[in-house]
């Protein structure tokens, strides 16, 4: 009983972890086309560095169209 619950928390919490690592990406994508950067590269860069590149993406000034 204590073995089959433990393993159905550890199964939602990494469900709740993966949930939130496609939203970090999502949040990404659409900062970086908003400021007229390439949604995939920086989509990529979220998939192994979530919180690190939403920083990064915030910090760099926007692309301007000339």
């Amino acid at each position: 009983m204590v073995a089959a619950t433990v393993a159905v928390l550890a199964f939602l919490w990494w469900l709740l972890i993966f949930f939130a690592w496609v939203i970090f990406i999502f949040f990404t994508i659409t900062i970086a086309r908003s400021k007229g950067r390439s949604g995939l590269l920086w989509g990529i860069l979220a998939c192994f560095f979530p919180l690190i590149t939403i920083i990064v993406l915030l910090l760099i000034p926007a692309r301007t169209r000339n």
